[in-house]
């Protein structure tokens, strides 16, 4: 099998690291440096791990190990001309491969075919670098005019599911630059098939059909997705008249938007530099594609990067479709650096345009801040104006949930239900509040067995269904899935809680104890609760259940 299928097939795992493990450590002289920089990309402090392999460097040039590490962390901070100056300084036939990428990567959007091509044939590395490069090689060739057979073919890849999706728009796209708009059409409806969510892959698809003259089937297409901006946009163009796209299809754009697929796959499995290393590049290559500034933008949130986070949502202008989403986006990043105040403040102006994105983002910051009250009226409002949404009924329900009022909590998530049947956050809050209450208990059983079928490694997910069991009387197979649900989120004081409980129930006291003490540990929302049971136990069944 050859690499970059192995790859493919890693990548499907769950776990699989998707950078590469560095060459041996460089000689003695910058061996200092290269442990402070591998610390530092360990605590995803990818600025200072760049410096740490440019110091070195000084020491040590040319070294493999230093070069693929200021490559790959300069790439994670952002900083693409850095990571192009360390590419530099190595010769090509000795470069690693992330150093080749990002040389060929450059080079592609240059339209400097040859360029790209010798880089890309020297990649040679753990097996997800050669996929990227394989995946990069595809839009070299239509590039530089090669459509013969083999020229534009990943679909050995597409079979990997659900992952297999994003080489399918890939291959379907290289088709549709080379003008084989035939064999393009058939590949993009394989790809839409395929289970994976990828708003520029359905935007490319529908904008082929609408320049064949098939507008009610591209309309048809976007008609499908109601949720994504990008697509509200693309729909909203094609309304008018206009092209589908906002701009044209080119080699560097389709590479792009291919590392951008990528890198929500390594993100899913674990790898958020690499992530943010594909997502540099991505955004090197098309500096216009506000998907990569986005998804740049909410990682480096999620890592706490706070001013890295907002930078990168500057990037994206006032007139774009994801521009909601950004203006959304920096205000979580406020709230999850702590400035709860200037989050608020900069939610409700936002708010005054009266965008609907801008007033859910209020509405849910509101929830968030436990301001519950402010933000039941504001979800009625939004209701209203989008009545087919699902996610609105879910988030009252939830709110009111909080307020004490649970019949019309209960309604609002039936209600989502309704609108989205196999929706598996509603039917785990549905159900679980079910359970908790002691109220229709065989039906919340089902619907959380139906949503572990749809979020299998959730641990909060089997949780719901564990305490289900466990509220039935179940306590043998509630242990079972409760002790799951632990090993998935071992730092949940939730689940550690009702592990006790179980524990308890079952007459393994030392034991219960033991997980009462890890939620304690782990800022429960009711840590009294958890000392009574610590000091006195769970109370005696009046009756077996």
């Amino acid at each position: 099998m050859k690499r970059w299928l192995v790859a493919a097939a890693l990548l499907a795992g769950a776990g699989a690291c998707a950078t590469a493990p560095l060459p041996d450590p460089p000689q003695a002289g910058a061996y200092s440096d290269y442990l402070v920089a591998r610390i530092a990309n360990a605590r995803a402090d990818h600025a200072a791990a760049a410096d740490s392999y440019f110091s070195a460097l000084a020491r040590a040039p040319g070294d493999a190990a230093l070069v693929e590490g200021a490559v790959i962390a300069s790439l994670a901070a952002g900083d693409i001309a850095r990571a192009r100056r360390a590419a530099r300084l190595s010769a090509p036939e000795r470069a690693p491969a992330y150093a080749n990428i990002v040389r060929a990567a450059e080079a592609l959007a240059a339209r400097d075919w040859r360029a790209a091509e010798r880089r890309l044939a020297l990649v040679e590395g753990a097996a997800s670098e050669e996929l990227i490069a394989r995946m990069l090689s595809v839009w070299v060739h239509v590039g530089a005019g090669a459509t013969e057979d083999g020229a534009v073919d990943l679909l050995s890849l597409t079979a990997i599911r659900p992952y297999g999706a994003l080489f399918g728009y890939q291959h379907a796209m290289a088709l549709d630059y080379a003008g084989q708009q035939e064999a393009a059409l058939t590949a993009y409806e394989a790809a839409r098939r395929g289970g994976m969510a990828l708003p520029l892959g359905v935007e490319a698809h529908a904008d082929l059909l609408a320049r064949r003259g098939q507008r009610a089937q591209a309309a048809e297409l976007l008609d499908a997705d109601r949720v994504d901006a990008a697509l509200n946009s693309a729909r909203a163009r094609l309304e008018a008249g206009g092209r589908v796209a906002e701009r044209p299809l080119t080699p560097a754009r389709g590479a792009a938007i291919g590392l951008i697929g990528l890198a929500a796959i390594f993100q899913q499995q674990g790898d958020a530099t690499g992530a943010l290393a594909l997502l540099t590049l991505a955004r090197s290559m098309a500096p216009e594609l506000d998907a990569a500034h986005l998804a740049f933008g909410q990682l480096q949130t999620d890592l706490g990067h706070f001013e890295s986070a907002r930078a990168a949502f500057a990037r994206i202008p006032e007139n774009s479709a994801l521009a909601p989403a950004a203006r959304s986006a920096e205000v979580w990043a406020l709230q999850e650096a702590g400035d709860a105040e200037a989050a608020l403040a900069l939610a409700r102006a936002h708010a005054e345009s009266g965008e609907i994105q801008a007033q859910r983002t209020l509405a849910a910051l509101h929830s968030a801040q436990e301001r519950y009250g402010d933000a039941e009226p504001l979800y009625s409002a939004l209701i209203e104006r989008a009545p087919r949404d699902w996610r609105l009924p879910f988030a009252r329900g939830l709110v009111r949930e909080k307020l004490g009022r649970w019949p019309e909590a209960e309604a609002d998530l039936r209600q989502a239900l309704a609108l989205s049947p196999d929706q598996p956050d509603a039917l785990n809050s549905l159900g679980y509040s079910l359970a908790d209450r002691g109220e229709r208990l065989e039906e919340a059983l089902a619907m959380l067995e139906r949503a572990v079928e749809l979020r299998p490694m959730s641990g909060a997910v089997i949780d719901s269904l564990g305490w289900a069991h466990y509220r039935l009387g179940n306590y043998a197979r509630a242990l079972e899935v409760l002790e799951h649900a632990v090993s998935l989120e071992p730092g949940h004081a939730t689940l550690n809680d009702h592990l006790g409980d179980a524990y308890w129930r079952a007459g393994r006291r030392t034991e219960a104890r033991f997980q009462w003490r890890r939620a304690l540990g782990q800022s429960p929302e009711n840590p009294a609760a958890i000392q009574a049971k610590l000091d006195n136990g769970l109370p005696e069944l009046a009756s077996p259940p």
